[in-house]
């Protein structure tokens, strides 16, 4: 009789100690959800305007068009990306690369 009485003692403490958690856990999720919800400053990206690098499947096109598409591409981004630093830098009155101005 007396381990039945430990044990219902030992179950209903272990119950409510789970049920104090149950809790802690619910009001931190409203916490954290609370603070998602204030409105922040929306970032809003560029669509890609391409799937594919090179603009086809890779998949089922020939082996050598596809790797002239893709350096095509590559070379196409790598210079998007240099007159974009070039401008960001000349807004920003920052020196210049001499290789982005291709001076040398």
């Amino acid at each position: 009789m007396a381990t039945l009485l430990v044990a219902v003692l030992a179950g209903f403490r272990l119950f409510k100690r789970g049920m104090s958690v149950v809790d802690a856990l619910g009001a931190a999720a409203d916490h954290v959800s609370s603070g998602l919800s204030t409105p922040g400053t929306v970032v809003e990206y560029d669509q890609s305007s391409r799937r594919y690098p090179h603009g086809t499947d890779a998949t089922h096109g020939d082996p050598e068009e596809i790797r002239a598409l893709r350096t095509t591409g590559k070379a196409e981004r790598i210079e998007a990306r240099r007159v974009r630093r070039v401008t960001r830098r000349a807004q920003r009155g920052q020196a210049q690369n001499m290789r982005d101005l291709h001076l040398f």
